[in-house]
């Protein structure tokens, strides 16, 4: 005869989800004082005692170049921050000009801050020196929601026989152009972000000539996108030169133009954008008269099989 037990099932499941809720109590408490989750931390400890491989998204040649500059890869590190942006592209449809947003400046700006900091600590807890092949990424479901994730990815790795510092260097390089660098005398020094959000206001001539049958310029478009590219610019220059750098090694810099629909009277329709320009890179401090390595370009002519 067989016998059933009611209910063990259900038990095993409500232990469970409380442990899954006391695991996100836990990672919410230590994001509000600015620390990653305690299983994060678990987890490094675990994989520095050697319990772990360590994992990287170098390449075979990257690997083999860090060993012969007694660089080791530790792991691969992450941060990450769901960012709330109060504002949306419908709140600013009633805008009469064009000018920055800086409540939206603000919010790109801090997401991509928090994930940094906190792929940061990854890398800090392992003991490296830095986090190389830093990517910043962002997904925006639509330009009328309020949820952005921004997540950043990197190798950390050590300098082996060596203190690592107070803090890990984070530079867009990949590892192979990190040890180029160091050998031609540009020390990497940090990592650099500039950010604009730009409203353009389309008046009645910009609508007309893009509804037009003519191949034409639409100048006030054109000038939007300069601006907007430029407030980015100067702030990452400015960066550049808070911190020492004497030049910039631009990783990524990328446009994203939403459209707007708004009325502005009867009959009146019109298409207002919204501009966002990134351009992230790494800060160098390159030493003056410095021979840089001579890079020459080889054709092999021998016969492949």
């Amino acid at each position: 005869m067989r016998f059933f037990r009611f209910g063990s099932g259900s038990s095993r499941s409500d232990e469970e989800q409380m442990r899954q809720r006391q695991r996100a109590e836990q990672t919410i408490a230590a994001l509000e004082s600015g620390q990653i989750p305690p299983y994060v931390r678990e987890r490094i400890q675990e994989q520095k005692a050697g319990e772990y491989p360590w994992t990287s998204d170098l390449s075979v040649n990257e690997w083999l170049m860090l060993k012969q500059y007694r660089l080791q890869p530790l792991g691969m590190v992450m941060g990450s921050s769901i960012y709330h942006i109060g504002y949306s592209a419908s709140s600013f449809s009633g805008s009469w000009g064009s000018g920055s947003i800086p409540v939206i400046e603000h919010a790109l700006l801090e997401g991509r801050r928090l994930a940094l900091q906190r792929m940061k600590q990854e890398a800090q807890l392992m003991g490296a020196h830095a986090v190389v092949g830093v990517r910043l990424n962002n997904h925006l479901p639509d330009i009328n929601s309020h949820e952005t994730e921004f997540t950043a990815f990197g190798t950390a790795v050590v300098l082996e026989g060596e203190n690592p510092p107070a803090e890990p260097l984070l530079c867009t390089v990949s590892a192979s152009d990190f040890i180029k660098l160091i050998h031609a005398g540009a020390i990497p020094i940090s990592l650099g972000l500039g950010v604009s959000a730009y409203y353009q206001y389309t008046t009645r001539n910009a609508q007309w000539q893009t509804n037009s049958w003519s191949n034409q310029e639409v100048r006030t478009f054109t000038e939007s996108v300069y601006a907007t590219r430029h407030a980015a610019m100067q702030r990452l220059q400015q960066q550049v030169r808070q911190v020492g750098g004497t030049g910039v090694l631009a990783h990524e810099t990328s446009l994203s133009v939403h459209e707007v629909e708004v009325e502005r009277g009867e009959n009146d329709e019109r298409t207002d954008h919204i501009l966002e320009f990134v351009a992230i890179g790494t800060i160098v401090q390159a030493t003056k008269n410095r021979a840089y390595p001579k890079v020459e370009t080889v054709l092999s002519l021998g016969k492949t099989t």
